[in-house]
């Protein structure tokens, strides 16, 4: 129903959370299967859930970004109550804890490995179009409490960094840029991003996440900062992290994440632009603003059925038209080779196929003017939505696409 659903409101990508608590929506080597599930930590629902998603998003022409949390295990109400029993795939050497939460230790080289080996294990067994990280990286921790990882910074930094932060910082930089090369040494077709914090010095200096750096590296192939905030002059306002932030994208690819589960809440905090859905329509004007902003990512689905203050209509609005994803490759795009052989048969348009590739039909409306998408397709064939002349593309995994094909006319 979700995948459905986003087809209705011309979506063409699911970012989907397989790994949210160093547990698995697939049988993994490395970790037990989610107890969202079945309720059960650890029990098999007896099918492959992740082959499942990936199978039916394809089928209805939705790439399918699989979304991972780099380090939290579980967590807790306070330290009076107790974190969920550890997983026996996962060595208690490896974790730490602290008042709220349970993570893998940042500093750890077979921490470090284990991460690397996961991104592997999921790109190797499915055909994921992308590998995604959230926002989480060091912890957040509560007032009062420290990282308590000297020991670690004397065991594996202080020869090599000059304070510990810097260490943390690096901790964070080893994950993030050998996730990215093991995906191009394994599978270079899929695409790796990040949806960090707004704010980009909290990120450096709370979460020691050096998102600067992997920006200017190239480390990350497409940058997805959550700017869950109303537009407005101040310094916390969409507008102000948005202009912040196109200063650092560089070659990066970069969509905007957008906090659709704040419109109609009572949450006081979020103030009273998310009263009503008129503020979304005004952060996507905001953002078309910028030529480096290549699309957008909503946060999340139950909100859109939850309708709450109309936001679902004022989605539906805001995205009338299909598209096709934007190419997010890591290097210049080199273009598929151009579907030929194009013909219509009652009322179906078919091609042969072009190695690699998924296909955009689109549906002419006159010379020089610009065409319509009318859908994408998995296989060499396509039910037309009525008269018309057509015309195909081909894309690629990163979706660099193609010249149009020969026009048929239906």
């Amino acid at each position: 129903d979700y995948l459905d659903l986003l087809v209705a409101n011309n979506m063409n990508a699911v970012f989907f959370q397989i790994r949210g608590m160093a547990d698995a929506f697939y049988e993994s080597q490395y970790e037990s299967w989610t107890k969202n599930i079945t309720g059960t930590a650890g029990k098999n629902p007896g099918y492959d859930v992740l082959g499942f998603l990936v199978e039916e998003a394809h089928k209805r022409g939705l790439q399918f970004h699989a979304w991972m949390n780099p380090y939290r295990i579980s967590t807790r109400a306070s330290m009076n109550s107790s974190f969920a029993e550890l997983d026996t795939k996962i060595p208690v050497a490896w974790t730490k804890d602290y008042n709220k939460i349970r993570i893998y230790n940042p500093a750890m080289p077979e921490v470090q490995t284990r991460i690397m080996d996961i991104v592997k294990e999921i790109i190797t067994k499915y055909d994921v179009d992308g590998i995604h990280m959230d926002d989480y990286f060091y912890p957040s921790l509560e007032e009062g409490e420290s990282m308590n990882d000297n020991a670690e910074y004397e065991k594996y930094g202080k020869d090599k960094f000059k304070s510990i932060e810097e260490f943390r910082r690096n901790n964070v930089d080893v994950v993030i840029q050998n996730i990215q090369k093991v995906i191009i040494d394994t599978k270079p077709g899929v695409i790796f991003s990040v949806s960090p914090a707004a704010n980009i010095d909290n990120n450096y200096s709370k979460l020691f996440a050096d998102v600067r750096k992997w920006l200017k590296e190239g480390w990350v192939d497409v940058i997805i900062p959550q700017l869950y905030f109303a537009t407005g002059t101040g310094k916390n306002s969409f507008n102000q992290f948005l202009d912040q932030w196109m200063q650092y994208v560089n070659q990066t690819h970069c969509l905007i994440g957008y906090g659709i589960y704040k419109f109609g809440s009572t949450d006081p905090d979020y103030g009273n632009a998310f009263h009503s859905s008129a503020d979304l329509k005004s952060q996507f004007e905001y953002a078309s603003k910028k030529s480096k902003v290549n699309g957008s990512v909503l946060y999340s689905i139950k909100d859109m059925v939850a309708n709450k203050v109309g936001i679902g209509t004022a989605i539906k609005e805001i995205y009338k038209k299909k598209t096709v994803i934007p190419y997010l490759g890591r290097t210049e795009a080199k273009l598929p080779s151009t579907p030929v052989k194009v013909r219509t048969d009652g009322g179906n348009l078919s091609w042969e196929a072009v190695s690699g590739a998924y296909y955009a039909v689109y549906k002419s409306n006159g010379e020089g003017k610009l065409a319509t998408l009318v859908g994408t397709a998995r296989e060499t064939s396509f039910k037309l939505p009525g008269k018309g002349t057509y015309c195909v593309t081909a894309l690629d995994k990163a979706n660099a696409e193609s010249r149009i094909s020969e026009l048929v006319t239906y």
